[in-house]
């Protein structure tokens, strides 16, 4: 029988990885916001003002969060983690970033946006499954905030396709 062993992630690489999908979100919102008019620019200044805040709450993370353990076998794990890391805006992807800084209109912005909150709720999702107890409210707090985000962008995209 082959032992698999089961490898700790230290509650900094989650949250450094956390803050940084946030701080990227930001990034791209305080953006968009320059570029957009009217209630779309009011839009992404409040969604900048959102990551901003689950940026705050993870990094308070720091001072409590005990290791999160992964309950499955890294191996299987770590592929798909990096996938989701690796996709559109996570980790500094700046080719992806500029592309989307670069949304021909309102229409591309918001859907590079929905994209990135698509990205981002998988992302906390997977944190959650391997987080330890005490770190799971937060978690699923800011996952509610990043569904109410999805539904609001997916909303002003249909009132902008017709």
């Amino acid at each position: 029988m082959i032992k698999r062993m089961v490898y700790m992630y230290s509650s900094e690489e989650v949250i450094a990885l956390a803050v940084n999908v946030e701080t990227n979100g930001e990034r791209f919102y305080n953006e968009s916001a320059r570029k957009a008019e009217g209630d779309l620019k009011k839009i992404f200044e409040f969604l900048a003002e959102q990551e901003d805040l689950h940026r705050l709450r993870f990094e308070s993370l720091r001072k409590y969060a005990t290791d999160f353990i992964i309950p499955r076998d890294w191996e299987e794990v770590e592929p798909y983690l990096n996938a989701i890391v690796e996709s559109t805006f996570f980790m500094g992807n700046e080719k992806s970033f500029k592309r989307a800084m670069g949304a021909k209109d309102s229409v591309e912005a918001l859907e590079f946006a929905l994209q990135f909150e698509k990205d981002t709720l998988l992302f906390f999702n997977e944190i959650v499954d391997f987080s330890r107890e005490q770190n799971k409210k937060i978690i699923n707090e800011i996952i509610k905030e990043e569904k109410k985000h999805i539904e609001m962008i997916s909303k002003l995209l249909r009132e902008r396709r017709v």
